[in-house]
């Protein structure tokens, strides 16, 4: 009977642990150790070198999907990338990896963005015809700016699985062939998927 009345005790101390080392999540073959997102972003901005390399697990809020005019590489081992931003990381996506559920928010911005675009180029077609003067088309422009941001209001919610990298997607490399890297670290993504449950009531607990 008294080694019963440890077996709480142990499993509490088991618990601590893991939480202590960081839970690792399998995931199609592969290690994802698993973050919150301040306490990886903490990581990444703190000690950018011990990140890099690390598979990651982490869900946050989905800030913006660039849209396919973007000025910037999507290119990456000759498979084309979908960049995306959450609230504390710049993510790179292959399309063939975007999954249902990242898939569904892209095609639902890619409407918004078509829709908003066309209305902006409309106003500035009118303006040029002198049917809008000049005040009229910005104040216009800008309720459709507005418009553009309200796409992304209701930040939808994402888990990443990936690695934490660095890569020229958010810029060119200056000194690339002698070695200088880019400070920007991505999470070079494997998958999205929607989240747990728990995470819609909070994601830093």
């Amino acid at each position: 009977m008294p080694r019963l009345g440890l077996r709480p005790r142990f499993l509490a101390l088991l618990g601590a642990a893991a939480l202590a080392a960081g839970a690792a999540w399998a995931q199609e073959g592969a290690v994802y150790r698993f973050f919150l997102r301040k306490d990886l972003a903490r990581l990444i901005a703190e000690n950018s070198e011990r990140a890099i390399g690390q598979k990651v697990v982490v869900t946050d809020e989905l800030t913006v999907i660039w849209p396919e005019a973007q000025e910037r590489k999507n290119v990456l081992d000759g498979e084309d990338y979908v960049l995306f931003d959450t609230t504390y990381f710049r993510c790179a996506v292959p399309t063939s990896a975007l999954g249902t559920h990242l898939q569904s928010i892209w095609e639902d911005a890619r409407r918004g963005y078509a829709e908003v675009i066309q209305k902006i180029e409309e106003t500035n077609a009118a303006e040029a015809r002198r049917e809008l003067s000049p005040s009229e088309a910005a104040e216009r422009r800008r309720q459709y700016y507005w418009e553009l941001y309200r796409v992304w209001s209701n930040k939808p919610i994402v888990t990443i699985y990936g690695t934490c990298d660095r890569h020229d997607f958010w810029g060119q490399v200056h000194g690339k062939s002698q070695g200088v890297r880019t400070e920007a670290v991505t999470l070079v993504v494997d998958k999205v998927e929607k989240p747990r449950k728990r995470c819609y009531r909070s994601l830093d607990d």
